[in-house]
Order: C-alpha cells, then structure tokens, then sequence
C-alpha cells in the first residue's frame, strides 16, 4: 500500500465489516467454480471436466469478478492479527503468537471426513465399473480445492514473526511490509516469465493481501485516497495487462490454454489483488459501525462466516456427487446444463435451473456433517487454550456487549 495506515484499529474482536467481506468472497468462489465447472459426459460414457470459457470467450472479463480468492486471504490476514495474543494478552503470550496446533486441529475434522467421502465414493465407483477417466475426474474436482488451505495454513504459521514486527509501530511496519512485496512482486514475475519454480509464485502473491489484512487489523484502513488509488490503480493495470500485454483474459485457467493468470498467480492476479485491497480499505472505512448486525439479513452473513471451511472444502465435492447422481437417475442420459457441454449460451440457462440444487445440497451437508469449530477470536484477559480460527469465525457480537462483559463466549 501507498504508506502503512495511521488510524488506530478499532479495538472490538470482531469487525462486522471484514465478516461481510468474508461472506462476499466465499460466495464469489463457489459461484464463480458451480458456473465455469462443467462435467460432460463424452461419446465414450467418461466424465471430463469442460468450460463454458472455452467456447463463450465474452464471458472471461465477467470471470474476474467471482475470482475473490485475494479477499478471502485478506479476511485471513485480518483475522490472525485479531486473533492472536496482543499486549494484553494471557500472561506469558507473545504479542503476534500463532498456535498453529490449534489451526491444524480445527481442519483435522473436515479434512478426515471429505477424504473418507472421496475414498468411499471412488471405492463404491470402481466396484460399480465406472469408467477410470471419470473417478480421476471426481477426485481432481475434489481435492482441488485444498491448496488454498496450504498456503494458508504456511501464513498464518509466519504471522507471528510478521505481527511482531507490524506492531512496533506504523515506521517499523512500513520497512517490514515494503521489502515483502518488493519480493513478493520480484518472484511473481520471475515465475510469470519462468525463470522461478511456479509454486513460490502462489506463496507470494497471496501473501500480499494477507499482509495488507494484518495491517488494516493493526491501524485501521488506509487514507481514502490510498484506497481508491488501489482500487482504481489495480483495474487500470489489469486491463492494460489483459487486453494488450498478453495475458489471459480469463481470472482463471482455461481447458486447452497454456497459460493462466491463476495457476501459478500472475501479475494481472496481483492487479486484482491490489483493487480489491483497495475497495475493502473503503468498505472498512465507509461502513464501519455502520453495519446493524442484529438486522435479519445479517443472519446469513454470520452463518457464511461460521460454516466457511465446510461451505468452501464441500462446494466442489456437492457439485460432483450431484452430477453423477443425475447421471444415474437419467439412466446414463446426459441431463441439460450437468452433463451436456458449455457451448452456447443456452447451457448458461441450463446450469442456472442446477444451481438451487447445488446450494440446498451443500446447506443439507452442512447441517449432517459437522464442519464447524468455535473459533479463538480470544479478547484481551480472556482464557487461553481455545482452537485458533483458519477460515470459520463466530457471529460478530455487538461491541458494546463485549466491553460490557469483557469476556468471551
């Protein structure tokens, strides 16, 4: 960012304003993956992955509005400064300290039940003699999603060292934060152009908004004019990269084509990354305290927030296992918008009659398989030892019942 915020951060646990960004993002991602994922069933009865991409170019600039992996890293970020021990912390805490234990066991849950559901579901498909093709289908589709707990667990494991740093104060934050995305731009580049291991690019680019969450945590959001010189800075340079510097104008990577802006993260990526920076430092600055969390429609903002480790590792899996379940009540006949291929705009209607199903299926999972963990959004003086939140956080509580009680729940 243009210079480290000044403003001191606001000091309830919970910011109502990052948990809509959180709900925002995780909805963009399984939206953005129900609509550009489609499994066909070819001439030889083999599910392969396909995308409407391929063949409706016009719809790859709308594929950088779903593509929200960079606010989910922000939230992250966000929540690790928040959730870590601060200055007033349990006696003996150090400022910024991470109990990744804590984060390895709230995934231990989840992560055991999808892979005993995938190993099972490929058991029970091979017996059946589904087709080799189709169950490395399912089990790519599956797992797929994980790298994204990877490199988040690998930051949150790192923040400590960089909170400490961060909050020495805004001078000291400014020379720690400037060397990292010098860096973090330095190797993205030199990945992008192949002269770097592609998989230091992924831990470098999301760095970045990880970071910027640390600080936005720490002293508030940046000065407005910062904030849109991202926003509007990143769109400005993502275009320019997209429409005239050759890059992919997909957010995403696209069957039959050798290079992608997500697979490693691109410089276009980091453009994104930058705007979004940029219009969650506005969101934070515009609608903090502004946001009444006891209103109805917070309810679903809150429950994102709660279940979305489970809503984010299950989309995927909801999608699969629905598709091969049409498959078996049509008798083997490929069903409009689930099996047919995304060629003409057509299909787009067809999958949206799919995506309610999709959702209630996941919201069902959900409510059967346990995905959830209390979150340790810990308050100063509160008791130590409670699970460290990874994505899932609990509903924000008003402040002014946290200063009342000045404990937690």
């Amino acid at each position: 960012m243009n210079g480290v915020p000044t403003e001191p951060a606001a000091t309830s646990q919970r910011e109502p304003v990052v948990d809509l960004i959180r709900a925002l993002a995780i909805v963009g991602v399984v939206a953005g993956h129900w609509w550009v994922t489609a499994v066909v069933l070819t001439d030889d009865g083999v599910l392969r992955t396909a995308s409407p991409l391929t063949d409706l170019p016009w719809l790859s600039p709308l594929s950088w509005l779903a593509q929200t992996l960079g606010l989910l890293f922000f939230a992250a970020g966000f929540a690790a400064a928040r959730s870590s021990s601060g200055p007033a912390g349990p006696a003996g805490a150090r400022p910024g300290a991470l109990r990744t234990p804590g984060g390895l066991r709230a995934l231990r849950g989840p992560l055991t039940g999808l892979a005993g559901g995938l190993v099972l579901a490929l058991v029970v498909g091979y017996l059946a003699g589904a087709p080799t093709g189709s169950l490395v289908t399912v089990a790519t589709l599956t797992v797929s999603p994980l790298w994204f707990l990877v490199v988040l667990l690998v930051l949150r494991a790192v923040s400590g060292p960089l909170l400490r740093g961060v909050r020495q104060g805004p001078e000291r934050a400014l020379v720690i934060v400037t060397p990292l995305v010098t860096a973090a731009l330095t190797v993205v580049t030199a990945a992008d152009v192949g002269h770097l291991p592609p998989v230091l690019a992924v831990f470098a680019a999301w760095l970045m908004p990880f970071l910027a969450g640390l600080l936005m945590a720490e002293y508030g959001p940046p000065p407005a004019r910062c904030a849109v010189g991202l926003l509007v800075g990143g769109v400005a340079v993502l275009t320019v990269l997209t429409v005239v510097g050759g890059y992919p104008a997909s957010a995403v990577g696209v069957p039959g084509q050798v290079r992608s802006n997500l697979n490693p993260p691109s410089l276009a990526t980091l453009a994104l990354v930058a705007a979004q920076v940029g219009a969650a430092g506005l969101a934070i600055r515009w609608w903090r305290g502004r946001i009444d969390t006891t209103a109805r429609w917070w309810s679903l903002v809150a429950a994102l927030n709660r279940h979305a480790l489970g809503v984010y590792l299950w989309h995927q899996p909801v999608l699969v296992g629905l598709t091969v379940a049409a498959l078996w009540l049509a008798g083997g006949t490929a069903v409009a918008g689930v099996h047919t291929a995304p060629e003409h705009p057509g299909w787009l209607l067809d999958r949206a009659v799919y995506l309610p199903v999709l959702a209630v299926a996941l919201i069902t999972l959900l409510w059967i398989v346990p995905t959830r963990r209390r979150g340790c959004t810990l308050l100063p003086g509160s008791t130590a030892g409670r699970p460290v939140e990874v994505i899932a956080v609990r509903d924000s509580d008003p402040p002014s019942r946290r200063r009342a009680t000045g404990r937690a729940r």
